[in-house]
């Protein structure tokens, strides 16, 4: 079983996750493909953010919330603990 810190939000009538991981994950394309794959699986959730977690920086699998997150300060996320 992984832990992930991940937030659930809902706006504008759709779900999407944002994750926290690692820097190098956000940083390399294919590792950043396979953990969207593996958390969208793991919390039923097509729509995933991933957020490096010291450099910020965002990579999803769709650009338009890609944005959106890049607009919200991380602090005001309903960040949790899951265990998958």
């Amino acid at each position: 079983m992984a832990q992930l810190n991940a937030a659930l939000v809902k706006e504008q009538g759709v779900t999407f996750a944002v994750v926290r991981v690692k820097n190098h994950v956000v940083n390399c394309n294919t590792t950043s493909d396979q953990m969207i794959r593996s958390v969208a699986a793991a919390l039923g959730c097509q729509l995933v953010v991933l957020m490096g977690e010291s450099n910020r920086k965002l990579r999803g699998n769709r650009q338009d919330v890609v944005n959106f997150v890049s607009s919200i300060h991380p602090a005001r996320l309903p960040w949790k603990k899951w265990t998958v």
